[in-house]
């Protein structure tokens, strides 16, 4: 895919391994992070795969990407980008660290977190996420947070979440 970040498309590579596996890394567009994941036909070939991959390429550990977001101040950018980046860092089934975090950022006093926390619920939609969203959608003090959170709120009902 050509790369065109202006226009938001998100950089990917994308290799064929052993076995039938599939290593595919990105670079996301909002918090300019890397990432990687492998696909493969067994389990066990794929933890084998992420096992190899992540002894060769520096990873952000999970406890690392929590304590950045509680560790940065109310409203500050770094705020921001440590919640996309616990975000990013989830599981994708519904993290509950994750989620008590974007509730928190939720409720912060600057937009640009607020709306951070809106962002981050895209990168794992969970129906636990709608109740939030449609305060925000309906209440947040800032228009744009709103609008991104009835934005989220539709691609959720467009793909079954929650009965968003």
């Amino acid at each position: 895919m050509p790369e065109d970040l202006e226009s938001g498309d998100v950089r990917s590579i994308e290799w064929e391994i052993t076995g039938g596996a599939r290593l595919k890394f990105f670079q996301d567009d909002v918090t300019d992070c890397p990432y990687f994941f492998i696909e493969a036909p067994y389990s066990n070939l794929c933890l084998s795969m992420t096992r190899h991959a992540v002894a060769e390429i520096p990873v952000c550990k999970r406890d690392e990407l929590l304590n950045a977001f509680d560790v940065s101040e109310p409203g500050s950018e770094e705020r921001c980008q440590a919640i996309l980046m616990a975000a990013l860092g989830a599981s994708h089934e519904l993290d509950v660290d994750v989620y008590r975090r974007i509730g928190e950022a939720l409720g912060d006093p600057n937009a640009d977190v607020r709306s951070a926390a809106v962002y981050a619920m895209s990168y794992s939609p969970a129906s636990e996420y709608v109740p939030a969203l449609r305060e925000t959608a309906v209440g947040d003090t800032d228009g744009r947070v709103r609008e991104e959170a009835q934005e989220l709120l539709d691609v959720f009902a467009q793909i079954g979440i929650g009965d968003a």
